[in-house]
């Protein structure tokens, strides 16, 4: 896109820019001793900020066309982080937040031990599933030279993002966080992507970096089968059209992901409902909600996000909510990225590397302002943390706000648990859309449902003729349908069904071979200050480096031990107790995190330097090479 770039374009730029990120990128340029003492921008007055943006102007103007992208040494890095942070990196930190500016092409990938490929001609690895974890091990194995075939169930890639096609879907998170580092400066079209602008733009990272050969449509994986005498994997794929496609591999990578079996209405009488159900996962394109009366089942991420343009597309809504959700607001939530920000993005040199650390380093002290209880905070009367408690007190005034008061709403609104308990949700217009006339919010339970409608236990039918459940995914169903056996005939599912889904660092299970897990149990990160596609990256790492060092030392298999596995989840289950997700208040009918057996089931509870070393560098104390 063509922009004309004059002075007042430029001033606009800086004002609207992540002030903090420019200030730095243009430090690092120019090494400006006026930008420099001016401190970090979270701490400026208006005055000091004022100063800030008119030296910014003053210099792009003037010097831009001579600045170019360099990449820091280790010790610049470690000095312009202090400054952006406005405190010193810890050492355990440092190599992951080195990462995340991703000044190197590939950053958190891993390399051959020796420098050069030395995988065996016969060698071939099979990666299931085409959302962003499988393409991000598709990539790091084509880095590598790895043979590989990339198998995707559905006739797109897009994983998630394939699967969800409800109105208004979109990333929770920004944009610019939301992406892989090795595609610096992706043209993304709004803050917070809709789902249509994610599946562009996996298919353009599968396109761009040698995927797409590799990639396989309409192919279901059925069962693998570990051939104990031969070391190999057995996979059975069904094709679209019905039939078997049968081959041997060395290795699987299953990124199947977190969220892709649908959880269904499982309501008394729902088989006797004779309106449409729909699960946002098989929204229609061509549904016509104009003159429905509309039952909305569930205010998670999904559910927060459709109700506006339903209640705009429909007659009537019901919004039946079980559990109250703290909701909170994102700048430049449903906002296009300005042509003023485009052009900085492209033209300042380093900016949108700075950008990847000032989107996410408000999370930095996560763990500890929201996770784990302050007991000296808690002797006074509060909750949690100071932190958490003015974070409360900030979400409870939005709710009142969003609401105009209304409080036959607010009191329906606000939780009785702590911010952070449950997953976060970010809001898209749903309180408002409550005040809306053809709105109502409806907490009493679900009783069953009659020919025409819901009824509630408080006795009142709700005469509908659409229902949307909004209920989320089955995310104890790691890897379901696909049947998986190991050593021994060895069956996961059994397995997993008499003891919990359970990994090593959430990617590997004795008694299978070679078999590695991506988003598997307990794998989330739960603190924060990593975007999850760094995570995917690691994880693609961690297998990478795995399987150049089972190669290059003439292995043929790499297995978690049983001592190691236990090891890991028995100091797992212990690191949980001490989080709010596993409280009493959190049971598992407020808390996805958590399962019907009071374990944390989908996060690791580790602070996020120690997660990072253990999904990078392998322990070959808890690995077996043979």
């Amino acid at each position: 896109m063509s922009v004309h770039v004059d002075a007042a374009f430029i001033r606009r730029a800086v004002e609207w820019s992540d002030l903090a990120a420019l200030r730095i990128a243009i430090f690092q340029a120019t090494g400006d001793p006026e930008i420099g003492k001016l401190g970090p921008v979270a701490k400026l007055d208006a005055a000091d900020r004022q100063r800030l943006i008119d030296r910014c102007v003053a210099l792009i103007e003037r010097d831009l066309d001579t600045w170019s992208i360099r990449t820091p040494d280790d010790d610049e890095i470690y000095s312009l982080l202090e400054m952006v942070i406005g405190a010193p990196t810890p050492e355990g930190d440092f190599e992951l937040r080195k990462g995340v500016l991703s000044f190197e092409d590939f950053p958190f990938y891993a390399d051959w031990p020796s420098g050069e490929s030395k995988t065996p001609d016969d060698f071939h690895v099979a990666i299931i599933g085409g959302g962003f974890n499988g393409i991000a091990t598709a990539v790091q194995l084509t880095q590598l030279g790895i043979p590989y075939t990339l198998y995707e169930r559905r006739t797109e890639m897009g994983g998630t993002w394939s699967i969800n096609r409800y109105p208004d879907i979109r990333v929770d998170t920004l944009s610019a966080s939301y992406e892989f580092s090795f595609e610096k400066d992706y043209p993304w079209t709004e803050y917070f992507a809709r789902g249509p602008e994610v599946r562009g733009y996996l298919e353009h990272i599968a396109e761009k970096f040698g995927v797409t050969p590799n990639l396989k449509l309409g192919h279901d994986l059925v069962e693998a089968r570990f051939d104990d005498a031969r070391e190999i994997w057995q996979i059975s794929l069904r094709r679209t059209d019905g039939s078997i496609e049968t081959r041997e591999v060395n290795a699987i990578v299953s990124a199947a992901g977190l969220f892709a079996n649908p959880k269904y209405a499982d309501f008394a009488g729902v088989e006797n409902f004779g309106g449409l159900v729909i699960h946002p996962t098989q929204w229609p394109a061509d549904l016509d909600l104009s003159d429905k009366r509309v039952a909305v089942i569930g205010n998670g991420s999904t559910g927060v996000q459709l109700l506006g343009r339903v209640a705009e597309m429909s007659k009537h809504v019901d919004v039946f909510q079980r559990t109250p959700q703290w909701i909170s607001p994102r700048d430049k939530y449903g906002k296009h990225v300005e042509p003023e920000i485009r052009w900085l993005v492209d033209s300042m040199p380093a900016y949108w590397n700075w950008c990847r650390i000032t989107s996410i380093m408000h999370l930095f002290n996560f763990h500890k302002d929201f996770l784990i209880a302050d007991p000296a905070f808690e002797a006074t009367g509060g909750r949690v943390t100071q932190i958490s408690e003015n974070v409360r007190a900030m979400l409870t005034e939005y709710i009142k706000t969003e609401t105009g008061g209304r409080q036959d709403l607010i009191d329906k609104l606000i939780p009785d648990y702590a911010p952070m308990v449950r997953r976060p949700i970010v809001d898209n217009g749903w309180y408002r859309a409550l005040t809306r006339d053809n709105v109502e919010l409806v907490t009493a339970d679900i009783v069953r449902f009659t020919e025409t409608g819901i009824e509630t236990a408080d006795g009142v039918h709700h005469d509908v003729d659409v229902v949307v459940t909004a209920t989320g995914f089955d995310i104890v169903k790691y890897l379901w349908p696909a049947e998986y056996f190991g050593r021994g005939g060895a069956n996961l599912h059994e397995r997993w069904d008499e003891e919990s889904p359970m990994a090593y660092v959430g990617m590997m299970v004795p008694d299978f071979p070679n078999l590695f897990i991506l988003y598997g149990p307990n794998s989330q990160p739960v603190s924060g200050g990593v975007a999850l596609p760094a995570w995917y990256q690691m994880w693609a790492g961690f297998v990478a480096r795995c399987l150049t060092t089972m190669i290059e030392q003439g292995n043929t298999t790499v297995e978690v031990t049983h001592e190691a596995f236990k090891d890991y989840n028995d100091r797992l289950v212990v690191e949980s107790q001490n989080l709010i997700m596993v409280t009493e208040e959190a049971s598992s009918r407020k808390n996805y995190y958590v399962n019907e057996r009071g374990r944390m089931q989908v996060n690791a509870p580790w602070e996020t330097c120690d997660y990072f070393r253990m999904t990078t560098y392998p322990d070959t104390d808890a690995i077996r090479f043979r």
